[in-house]
């Protein structure tokens, strides 16, 4: 079956408006929870500064709990939905290059925190069962949070930035 614009356009308008409109809503939620999430780890950055090792293993703890429970579901979200509405309007998979875009910033996230922000955070627990005092290296630490912090925030405009004007054309490809 060779996929023209019309083969394409024929089977997005068997999905109804009101089902386009709720995986629209399901990207929407996925976002907010994306941004919300990184807006609660700022905050825990920035205004909970640990002075004993309990408090520091709070944090580290905190900061995990915000990425599992929070963040990731929330980019996981966003890419199940984008799949959804990729697959089920006319946009498509790789018709767009904004729309390869997304999927490239949504998936390296995604593997970026699987890879080495989750070890890292695995890492600052352990190392804050084992401290007895704090290290004079916390506030390297907290600078490490707020460059990962900095560059989730950047992922997160460059995101929304792409989104609203999608700035870069359609592709050869009409999938």
């Amino acid at each position: 079956m060779s996929w023209t614009h019309d083969t394409i356009q024929t089977i997005a308008e068997h999905i109804s408006t009101r089902a386009r409109k709720w995986i629209r809503v399901l990207h929407l939620l996925s976002a907010g929870l994306w941004i919300g999430g990184t807006a609660a780890l700022t905050s825990v950055i920035c205004l909970f500064h640990p002075q004993s090792p309990a408090e520091l293993l709070a944090q580290n703890r905190i900061l995990m709990t915000i990425d599992f429970f929070i963040i990731a579901p929330g980019a996981l979200g966003c890419l199940a939905s984008g799949i959804l509405y990729a697959r089920r309007t006319p946009y498509g998979f790789l018709r767009f290059r904004w729309i390869i875009a997304k999927w490239l910033v949504n998936i390296g996230f995604i593997v970026f925190g699987g890879l080495v922000v989750v070890p890292w955070l695995e890492r600052g627990i352990a190392r804050s069962l084992a401290i007895q005092d704090i290290p004079t290296e916390t506030w390297s630490i907290i600078g490490m949070h707020l460059t990962v912090n900095t560059l989730q925030w950047a992922t997160i405009i460059l995101v929304v930035i792409i989104s609203v004007f999608k700035p870069w054309g359609r592709t050869r490809f009409d999938v």
